[in-house]
């Protein structure tokens, strides 16, 4: 049986049409109901275990490649890696987070 808060991060992240603004950053720890979340490239979404400083998490699902490309494809870097322009509307990320790579 999934988490229902993993179920609710994947579907908000799978749901394109009404979410369109949200992107994902491989790595990028958020805490969602108290407990620490991030994704590693190619989508697959884990969970860490708060307190501990291990890498490893627990799997808990993965975003279609198609939702990983298009919330990953939207680089504010250019080719040689210096800062690019953003967009007007940064997603809830961004303006949480700041600009992270």
């Amino acid at each position: 049986m999934q988490d229902a808060t993993v179920e609710r991060i994947l579907a908000r992240f799978n749901d394109l049409e009404n979410n369109p603004d949200e992107t994902i950053a491989p790595y990028l720890e958020f805490s969602v109901d108290g407990k620490l979340y991030y994704f590693t490239p190619g989508g697959f979404l884990y969970r860490r275990e708060s307190g501990t400083e291990a890498v490893e998490g627990f799997f808990c699902g993965y975003v279609t490649d198609e939702v990983w490309h298009y919330r990953t494809d939207n680089h504010y870097y250019t080719d040689d890696e210096s800062v690019g322009e953003e967009p007007a509307r940064r997603s809830w990320w961004r303006r949480l987070f700041g600009c992270f790579r």
